[in-house]
């Protein structure tokens, strides 16, 4: 099913509401999962692949942004 969501960007307040969303979403034992495996990636995987990783979780766009930038810490950026 597919759903949208808004998100004011310039707020503090957006990137708590985006994990909030992701959790809602996938559930928290998924949610739990899925942050799992992108914490201990360690930048083996590109940027990209990571998206659509998780797009396929559907998470896309501010919240797949706000995933990437919190829980994926690579050793380098690989852009492939």
């Amino acid at each position: 099913m597919h759903h949208t969501i808004k998100y004011d960007v310039t707020s503090l307040k957006s990137e708590a509401k985006a994990i909030k969303d992701c959790k809602d979403w996938l559930g928290i034992k998924q949610f739990n999962k899925v942050v799992n495996i992108i914490k201990n990636d360690c930048g083996k995987t590109s940027k990209g692949c990571v998206v659509i990783g998780l797009a396929l979780q559907g998470i896309q766009g501010y919240p797949a942004e706000v995933m990437i930038s919190k829980y994926w810490s690579p050793q380098r950026t690989l852009d492939i």
